[in-house]
């Protein structure tokens, strides 16, 4: 072979072999970067928490397996997603609620009956309509918990306790009761229930056909901070709800802190 033609093989087999190098050095590049975007996503999800929402769905197992409660409470327009942990870091903001106006969706229920609900808070939300007995109850829950956001309508019956009666029972029913509001159709009081693993905030309003009820029941903060988000909360409810007799609009949680009205 002439000295040229071995020179010319001689070049033939670096540029292959530059080339099996360099297209080795971009696969591993490539699997590199790959593995890193797969073990971000990964942890992104580990870090989301799971959120199983009872927003409307096509999915027609999931709606088949949904509780008579639950199916009555997607009917009268009710929708949250559901958490698997209560965080009150969800319901500092206007949007983090929603609006009920129980006449516009039921005939049945007064105009009273409205309020406002957080959409990111609790595991569940079931109704109840027994319109025999002319009871209606909306409850929403935390999962594992205790937790409870509940607002009813029940009928007033001529042999029905009075109100000062039922002031007096959860009066005497709480422990460290403290009352909040005292007039002849409404009042609210404060305490713990379950040996004081539970703060109870509740409101009753009576008028001439139904009695009124809202009960939020939460487990009690560990922490100052989730103290002032429970306090927040509560009055926020409160100033939402149309039979609490609250005369002042909600408020933000800035506002709230600084006292500004």
């Amino acid at each position: 072979m002439s000295d040229y033609a071995k020179k010319f093989v001689k070049k033939v087999l670096m540029v292959f072999c530059m080339s099996f190098v360099g297209m080795f050095a971009l696969l591993c590049l490539f699997m590199s970067i790959r593995e890193r975007s797969s073990g971000f996503e990964a942890e992104q999800s580990s870090d989301t928490e799971e959120v199983t929402g009872q927003e409307e769905s096509g999915d027609t197992t999931a709606q088949e397996e949904q509780t008579e409660g639950e199916k009555l409470a997607q009917q009268w327009g009710i929708r949250i997603s559901a958490r698997e942990k209560m965080d009150l870091h969800r319901v500092l903001l206007e949007d983090d609620f929603r609006l009920f106006s129980g006449h516009d969706v039921d005939s049945r229920l007064s105009e009273s009956f409205s309020f406002a609900y957080p959409k990111n808070l609790y595991h569940t939300v079931e109704a109840e309509a027994d319109e025999d007995a002319g009871r209606y109850r909306i409850s929403f829950r935390g999962k594992d918990n205790s937790a409870l956001l509940s607002y009813s309508q029940e009928r007033r019956e001529e042999d029905a306790d009075s109100i000062e009666e039922m002031y007096e029972e959860d009066k005497d029913t709480l422990s460290d009761a403290e009352t909040l509001l005292h007039l002849d159709t409404v009042y609210v009081v404060t305490g713990f229930e379950e040996d004081g693993a539970l703060e109870v905030y509740k409101v009753v309003k009576m008028d001439e056909e139904n009695i009124y009820v809202m009960i939020i029941k939460t487990p009690v903060p560990e922490k100052a901070d989730e103290q002032s988000l429970l306090s927040f909360y509560t009055e926020y409810l409160y100033r939402s709800c149309a039979f609490s007799g609250s005369s002042r609009e909600p408020r933000s949680y800035g506002e709230f802190l600084t006292g500004n009205e």
